[in-house]
C-alpha cells in the first residue's frame, strides 16, 4: 500500500470500475481496485487499518457458510460494522466450492440447481443481513466456464472476478475480470512488475476463455488486436501444464493471428495460458494477456 501511495497510483472503489465497464465512465490511468477474498478476521484486524491509513477503498468477498460459523471468519455483526463504515462487501458463493467441478456426479438438472444455490443464495443472504445490494462475485478458486458465467449473469451480478492474471481494460467482459494475485510469498519486486506491463488485446481465442473441452487441443489460437503496439517477433507463450518455460509464439505480421502447437499433453484440469510481447514504443515494457480453458467433463448433461 505504501508503494501505491508513493507512486501515486490511484486506488478506486469497485463501483467506479463497474461504471467504467458499463457506462464508459472515465478512470485515471493505472487505476487499482483492491479485493480481499474469504472474509477472515484478518481482513478486519490487519488489512482494514492499513487501508484506512492510506484512505483506500476495498472490496471484501465473503461466503455466508463461513460467516459467524467457521473459526477465524468474520461474523455478521462485524460485517455490518465494516459495511456501515464504507467497506464494500460482496459475494464469494455460498459454501466456496469449485463451481465447475462438483464433489459428486450430477445430471444437468441437479448441477444447474446446485450452481444456482451457490450463486443466488449468498446474494440474497448478504443483502438481507447488510441491507445493501450485492453486485459482484468472486469465483471460488477462480473456477468458471461459460455456464458459470451465464448463471452469474442470471443471478444478477454485474461484475465477477477470476483468478486469471492480468490487467482489466475497457473491452473486458465484466463477468470475466482478471486479478493480480498477491500472496504472502509475493515479493516486492514481483508486485512492482505488475505495474510495468500493458495489455495485449485479444480476440478469436481457441479454446475460448473459460471454455471446457474434452481433450487437450492440438493448438492454441489468438488474434492480436493491437498488433501495431507490439513487436510480434518477441511474443512468447506459457501454458502451465505443458511445460515450465516460455516458448516462442509465432504471430502472423499481417493478420495478427497467433498459432501455438501444443506439445503432447494428456493432463486434465485447468490450463492457464499467458501471452507476452515487447511494447513497440518502449521495448523495456511488455504487453501481456492471460486466459484459461478446462480439460474435463465430469458433469452429465443428459
Amino acid at each position: 500500500m505504501r508503494y501505491l501511495s508513493v507512486q501515486k497510483i490511484p486506488v478506486i472503489p469497485m463501483s467506479a470500475l463497474i461504471d467504467h465497464l458499463e457506462k464508459k465512465a472515465p478512470l485515471p490511468d493505472r487505476s487499482v481496485v483492491i479485493t480481499i477474498d474469504d472474509g477472515y478476521k484478518t481482513a478486519k484486524n490487519i488489512a482494514w487499518p492499513i487501508m484506512a491509513r492510506y484512505g483506500y477503498p476495498f472490496t471484501l468477498f465473503v461466503y455466508p457458510h463461513a460467516v459467524s460459523h467457521l473459526r477465524g471468519s468474520l461474523t455478521w455483526d462485524e460485517l455490518r460494522f465494516m459495511s456501515a463504515h464504507g467497506v464494500d462487501i460482496e459475494s464469494h458463493s455460498l459454501t466456496h466450492p469449485l463451481l465447475t467441478h462438483p464433489g459428486k456426479p450430477m445430471n444437468k438438472k441437479d448441477y444447474r440447481a446446485w450452481v444456482d444455490q451457490e450463486l443466488f443464495e449468498p446474494k440474497r443472504q448478504i443483502e438481507k443481513e447488510l441491507k445493501l445490494p450485492v453486485v459482484a462475485l468472486a469465483y471460488p478458486y477462480g473456477g468458471y466456464d461459460e455456464f458459470i458465467v451465464e448463471r452469474a449473469r442470471a443471478a444478477g451480478y454485474r461484475a465477477a472476478f477470476t483468478c486469471d492474471d492480468g490487467d482489466v481494460a475497457q473491452f473486458t467482459d465484466p463477468l470475466r475480470l482478471n486479478r493480480r494475485l498477491v500472496f504472502r510469498q509475493t515479493s516486492p519486486k514481483a508486485f512492482v512488475h505488475y505495474f510495468d506491463s500493458k495489455p495485449l488485446q485479444l480476440a478469436d481465442l481457441s479454446p475460448r476463455d473459460g471454455e471446457r473441452v474434452k481433450d487437450v487441443p492440438k493448438e492454441i489460437l489468438a488474434r492480436i488486436l493491437n498488433l501495431q503496439q507490439i513487436q510480434p517477433e518477441t511474443a512468447q507463450i506459457l501454458v502451465d501444464k505443458v511445460g515450465k518455460r516460455w516458448r516462442p509464439a509465432p504471430i502472423d505480421a499481417k493478420t495478427g493471428l497467433m498459432r501455438f502447437p501444443v506439445p503432447a499433453a494428456s493432463r486434465r484440469g485447468y490450463y492457464f495460458v499467458s501471452l507476452v510481447a515487447k511494447d513497440r514504443a518502449n521495448p523495456t515494457l511488455q504487453r501481456e494477456a492471460s486466459w484459461l480453458f478446462i480439460v474435463r467433463r465430469n458433469v452429465s448433461r443428459k
